[in-house]
Parts: structure tokens; sequence; C-alpha cells
């Protein structure tokens, strides 16, 4: 975009929580030649984010009189939400609500993240402010279908992502989460309050070989907590040991793509692009009942070597 139109482009609010994905969709932002303007909460945003964005401004957590009044000061019509807006900061010793904010809370059921989620959506719209599908600039960082590492899931693991593709879809039809950690179809966690990275390394105490399964919850939104994936998943899988991450293909979006399945494929860890409907691979039999997909075959010649070292002996 020339310089000259710089001042007449349109602004575009980010409001931004912790993480890298805002950063990210920042410069995405101002290369599509919007004006982008971050607002987040204080010591909340990622380091360096001022460097991606025309302005940044902050408010205190929980404080929703002052974002209203930033959002007004900066004539924002039009944002995005993106980052990590962590329920459990609500709980942090010394947190201070202001009036808008405690009359919101007043007129709610409960406090789950649909809940609090839609209730700040609509005040927002209430207020002359559009919120924008977070997806509607960033299509091309959705998940694809299909593996996009070296390695691929064997047989039990597919088992294990088909068993854990109902409890995540499950979990999310109650507002709980979107991830899911299993092994040997059996659930090793669930995530809730704390997050995909925690419930992952939560797994990890348990039982290395997890396999991680997160997807879109039933009926959500995407103009907010669009299931996000980044290099800190597979960290925190690298040190969970788990095996496996499958993502909902089309509906969960991978930030910091390349460095993701670098470190995934450096680490023998399968990420893989899962579709409703995806038919996923199962053992061949043939006429005698004898396995003979790939992996099978990979174990009996195992076998077979482990028999002709056992004879020299």
């Amino acid at each position: 975009m020339p310089k000259t139109d710089k001042a007449q482009a349109e602004k575009l609010g980010i409001l931004a929580g912790a993480g890298r994905f805002p950063v990210y969709l920042a410069q995405v932002a101002r290369k599509k030649g919007y004006r982008v303007i971050v607002i987040g909460p204080e010591g909340r945003l990622e380091p360096g984010i001022e460097d991606h964005a025309d302005k940044v401004r902050t408010y205190r957590f929980a404080r929703f009189g002052e974002l209203l009044e930033v959002l007004k000061e900066e004539q924002i019509r039009q944002a995005m939400m993106a980052g990590k807006f962590e329920k459990r900061w609500l709980y942090q010793p010394g947190l201070e609500l202001d009036d808008p904010a405690l009359a919101m809370l007043k007129r709610i059921p409960d406090h789950q993240d649909d809940t609090l989620m839609n209730i700040v959506l609509n005040e927002l719209t209430a207020n002359g402010i559009e919120i924008l599908d977070t997806i509607s600039l960033i299509q091309d960082w959705l998940a694809p279908a299909g593996k996009l590492t070296e390695k691929e899931p064997d047989e039990k693991q597919w088992q294990d992502i088909r068993f854990g593709w109902k409890i995540a879809k499950g979990i999310g039809r109650l507002d709980l989460g979107q991830t899911v950690a299993v092994l040997d179809r059996a659930v090793l966690a669930v995530e809730a309050i704390e997050g995909t990275d925690q419930t992952i390394l939560r797994a990890g105490q348990i039982s290395p070989g997890a396999v991680i399964v997160k997807v879109l919850k039933p009926g959500q939104s995407l103009k907010y907590d669009v299931p996000v994936a980044g290099l800190s998943t597979i960290e925190s899988m690298i040190q969970a040991r788990a095996s496996v991450l499958a993502l909902e293909a089309g509906a969960c979006l991978i930030v910091e793509r390349e460095e993701m399945i670098k470190l995934a494929d450096q680490n023998g860890i399968c990420l893989v692009g899962v579709k409703v409907g995806t038919k996923v691979p199962r053992t061949k039999r043939n006429a005698h009942g004898i396995a003979t997909s790939a992996v099978a075959k990979a174990m009996a010649d195992k076998k077979v070597a482990r028999t002709k070292r056992n004879g020299k002996h």
C-alpha cells in the first residue's frame, strides 16, 4: 500500500490476549492494507507486538468500561479477537472489576467460556463495534486434511484419534474445552480452564505416548476462541512425551506452521489434519485373516529378524 494511503487506511482493532497469535494476525492485517490498532490488557500482551501494529493501547483487565473508552478514542468500528483470554485471570487475588463488568456478570447464568464471551460480544456490538470472524483474513492458516509431518499415525493411534474425536466434541458441547489427551482408547486429560498446553502436560504426568485431539466446539462462533495450535503446542508435547497431534481440518488454525512441523519431525511427533467423515487407515486382512497393512508388515518383519537372530545363538 502506498505511503500516501496510510492515513486513509481502514482501521482494524485487534482485541488481543496473550500469546503470539495476535502478533501474526496484526502482521497479516497490515499486509492487507489495514491500519492496525492492538488493544489488550496491561501486562498480558506478547512482548514486541508494538513492532507489528500502528498503535498499541492497553486497559486494566476486567475493566470493561476502560476498554470501551479506548475503542471510542481510537474510533474503532471493526475488530477481531485473538489470543488467550484466560479465565483463570478472573480468579487471581486483587482483581477489581469496574461497574460495567460487574453489571454484565449479574446478567448471565454462569461463567462458562461461551457465556462470558457472548455477553462481551453483545456489549461490544451494542456499542457500535462489529466483531469480525477471526479466520476471514487467514483462511490459509486452517489445518488441511492429511498428514503434515514425515511420520503418520499407526493403526492403534488412529483408533485413539477416532475415540478422542468423540470425546473432544462431547466436552465441546458442554463448553468445557476443545482438547483431549487419550491413550489406548482411555482419557488421560480433558481441557478445562487451564488451556491446551497444561492439558498436554497433565497427560504426560500419567503416561508417555498420548494422542492429542483438538477440535472446534459444536456450534462455536468463529468470532472468538477459534482453536489454535502452534510451536508451544509441540513444545508441550515434547515435554509430555506425547506422540500425535490431531487437529480438525478446516476448523483449527496453525500458526508458526513451518517451525512447528520441523520441531515435530525432529522429535518423531505425528501432526495430522482430520476432517469430519474422513476414512482413516484400518488393517487389511487376507483370506486367512492375517493382517496385511504396512504397520502389520513392519511388525512381522521385525519378528522374522528376531527369529533369525535367536536362531544364530
